[in-house]
């Protein structure tokens, strides 16, 4: 079936030239290649650029209202991508990609910073993220123009948005473009500027974008949202959005790539005996064998206790640092029983009185005792 030109660009088949420009305007940024990531952006693109050069041409309007598809033949665009650059270029402003030529203006990209925790890496989540931007005017689709007074095609320019100087050198005639400064490549003359904007098509506006952070993310990484940064005054490709994600130190966790690293403080006796222990994980608590014989360094593992790879897998572990303490006072009794348990152990050792405590130093200085 052929296409239906109108109902590409989504407009009636009455529609004003103003309204058909707005409406290409609208739908060409959305699908400008530079900035959609769909499958079909490029297709669409040309689609709705080809659209365009027919409907804001007169005679091809009338030819294909009258005639149809058929009424173009002789008329219709050879395909290059170039072409439709140049219509693009030729609404926003400036010349398309090509030799000698410049790319369409691009608005700033924009950068957001986005707090989760360590538990949120494991699952993932998503969430709306509230930005502030510069969007194109409503009032105005972005032209500049209050409704009802469209802008005058610049004098100066011809309405190309760029003047072009010819001159005669030794070396032949040489040819410089630049930037109308007149309209300043906008290739238009705003004569009643739009209220909202002043004239700019731009405004400043909160912007609401639905922000997906993938399980396994580290801290400091970013996520793209393309086109969603801002809209250049004048017109041109959007900028983006980048939204970098923090993830808050835990202090019971160090992260080595997927698995999660603790220390676990363990008495000598239960270093020597064996124990259960509860111990955290990120998805709570969860018991622990001890061997019997552990030793100080030794380290034990939980599967699957870890965290997911940023692509999708089976999650890492949890490593465990066995830290086996020794108690600074003894009762004693308790003094009693470990020296015991060096005789029986046929251990040699000297017992040493413990260390004084600041306190008892200090007191004995006041007091005359040492």
């Amino acid at each position: 079936m052929p296409p239906d030109y109108y109902h590409i660009l989504g407009v009636a088949r009455t529609c004003t030239p103003e309204e058909l420009k707005r409406s290409y305007r609208r739908l060409a940024r959305r699908y400008h290649p530079d900035v959609c990531k769909e499958p079909d952006a490029e297709e669409r693109f040309k689609e709705i650029s080809e659209a365009y050069a027919v409907l804001a041409d007169p005679d091809k309007r009338r030819r294909y209202d009258t005639y149809g598809e058929p009424g173009l033949d002789g008329f219709r665009m050879d395909g290059g991508f170039g072409d439709f650059f140049d219509i693009f270029n030729q609404v926003f402003g400036g010349f398309g990609p090509g030799f000698g030529a410049s790319e369409p203006a691009r608005g700033a990209d924009l950068e957001y910073e986005l707090t989760i925790d360590l538990a949120t890496v494991v699952t993932g989540w998503e969430t709306e993220l509230e930005v502030q931007r510069q969007a194109e005017c409503e009032r105005c689709s972005g032209s500049g123009g209050e409704p009802g007074h469209d802008p005058e095609t610049c004098e100066a320019c011809g309405g190309s948005g760029v003047r072009t100087v010819h001159r005669h050198t030794i070396l032949g005639m040489m040819t410089t473009r630049s930037t109308c400064s007149r309209c300043r490549g906008r290739g238009v003359h705003i004569t009643h500027a739009c209220r909202e904007c002043s004239g700019a098509g731009v405004v400043s506006a909160r912007h609401k974008v639905l922000v997906q952070v993938p399980a396994g993310i580290a801290s400091g990484q970013r996520i793209l949202h393309a086109g969603q940064g801002d809209v250049p005054a004048g017109g041109g490709v959007p900028g983006d959005l980048y939204v970098r994600v923090m993830v808050k130190p835990d202090r019971r966790f160090q992260r080595r790539d997927r698995d999660l690293i603790m220390q676990l403080d363990l008495s000598f006796a239960q270093a020597a005996l064996g124990d259960v222990v509860t111990v955290p994980t990120v998805d709570g608590e969860q018991e622990l064998t001890i061997p019997a014989g552990a030793q100080h360094g030794d380290a034990l593992k939980i599967p699957g206790a870890g965290l997911p790879p940023l692509h999708g897998g089976q999650r890492g572990n949890q490593i465990v640092g066995l830290r086996i303490t020794t108690p600074q006072q003894l009762t004693d009794r308790e003094r009693e029983l470990l020296e015991e348990l060096a005789r029986e152990r046929g251990e040699q050792i000297t017992p040493q009185p413990h260390g004084k405590g600041i306190f008892e130093r200090i007191r004995e200085v006041l007091t005359g005792e040492g």
